[in-house]
C-alpha cells in the first residue's frame, strides 16, 4: 500500500492488535452500561422538572432563558473539568432542554385546559 492511501490513527490513540475486536466489543459493553446509567439519570431529571412545572404559571417561566444559559454554562465547564468537549456537553443539554421546554409547556396547556374547563362547569 502507498504512503499515499495508509490510514494513521490519531495520536495518542492505542496500537492496533489482533485483540482490536475484541476489545471493540468490551468497550461497546462498557458504553450499553454507561447509557442505562446515563438514562436512569435522565430520567431522574425529567421527573424532577415535571414536578417543578407544577409550580410553573406561564410559557416565560417554563422558557426562562437566563436559566437555561445559567445550566448550559455549567455543563460547558463541567465538561470541560472532566476531559469531555464542551461542546458535545452543551449540545446534548440544549437538545435535552428544548424537549424537556416542550414537554414542560404541553403539561402547562393541558393544566390550563382543565382548568377552564372546570371554570365552565
Amino acid at each position: 500500500m502507498s504512503d499515499k492511501h495508509r490510514i494513521v490513527a490519531p495520536a495518542g490513540s492505542p496500537p492496533v492488535s489482533a485483540a482490536g475486536p475484541a476489545r471493540i466489543g468490551e468497550l461497546r459493553a462498557a458504553i450499553d452500561g454507561l447509557d442505562e446509567r446515563i438514562i436512569a439519570l435522565l430520567a431522574e431529571r425529567t421527573r424532577v422538572v415535571r414536578e417543578l412545572t407544577a409550580y410553573k404559571t406561564d410559557e416565560a417561566t417554563v422558557r426562562s432563558p437566563d436559566r437555561v444559559r445559567q445550566v448550559l454554562d455549567r455543563v460547558s465547564g463541567l465538561a470541560e473539568r472532566n476531559g469531555m468537549p464542551p461542546e458535545v456537553a452543551v449540545g446534548t443539554y440544549r437538545a435535552l432542554i428544548d424537549e424537556l421546554t416542550r414537554m414542560q409547556l404541553d403539561m402547562l396547556a393541558a393544566r390550563r385546559a382543565a382548568a377552564s374547563l372546570a371554570d365552565e362547569r
